[in-house]
């Protein structure tokens, strides 16, 4: 018997990410130019778990540096939740990198001498959110990553993986449009980056949350719903990723 789906099955995702005509130059008319990004399309629909794969050099970490907004583009489309990100001036891109977007690195960048609760809540203190409801807002955060009884450690207290979830709990403070994560699990063992790949899906899965993580690691990128693979500064390819996506609907 054909399954019938209902409207909220067939209603298509909203993308949260169009990137059109990218391109990323450095030292752009000199000599010793290099055209790092080359004309990048990239659309990423709410919802999506998607990793980007490719060699040294291919222009993954500048895309992913693009989307973030760490760095400026040298032509090209950028809209973030339907905000055109080129409108926006100088302040105005700062403090919506600040409310839409969320970043994991792979070396954590923890404040080292803040605590867990301390680093968690800075995001939320930035926007001016009371110093009381900051610091429960990040009690609960931290609580719900399993890190309740790490709140008041301070980095060289925690391990690899605890350090990480810090990291996870400080961007999804803000419930940013979109996380990105630069080799999330790089400086993590192979258990550990197993248990935060578990906690990315759950909140992918649970929240709905977008993420777009950087990865050479193939395991890691099967863990998500797409695998865009990149060359010479271009997309050469998307592959679909029908098992994760079926593993997100149980």
């Amino acid at each position: 018997m054909k399954k019938t789906k209902n409207k909220k099955d067939q209603a298509p995702q909203k993308p949260i990410l169009t990137i059109s005509k990218l391109h990323k130059r450095y030292n752009e008319g000199k000599p010793n130019e290099v055209h790092a990004l080359q004309g990048v399309e990239l659309t990423v629909r709410k919802g999506d778990m998607m990793a980007i794969m490719g060699s040294s050099g291919c222009g993954k970490t500048t895309l992913l540096n693009m989307i973030g907004h760490l760095d400026r583009r040298s032509s090209g489309e950028i809209i973030i939740d339907g905000v055109d990100t080129s409108t926006l001036s100088d302040g105005q891109m700062t403090a919506f990198r600040r409310d839409n977007i969320g970043f994991i690195f792979q070396l954590f960048n923890l404040f080292p001498f803040l605590t867990a609760v301390e680093d968690v809540e800075t995001p939320l203190l930035l926007r001016g959110i009371n110093s009381g409801l900051a610091r429960e807002q990040a009690k609960m955060m931290l609580r719900e990553l399993g890190m309740g009884d790490r709140l008041y450690h301070l980095p060289t207290e925690l391990s690899g993986g605890q350090q990480q979830r810090v990291a996870v709990a400080r961007a999804l403070i803000n419930q940013p449009a979109i996380i990105l994560g630069d080799e999330p699990t790089g400086d993590l063992d192979s258990t550990t980056s197993s248990d935060i790949m578990d906690l990315f899906r759950r909140i992918n899965k649970t929240n709905q949350q977008t993420l777009v993580l950087v990865t050479h690691n193939r395991w890691i990128a099967e863990k998500c719903d797409y695998i865009v693979h990149m060359t010479d500064g271009k997309i050469s390819r998307i592959e679909d990723n029908p098992l994760a996506k079926e593993e997100k609907k149980r």
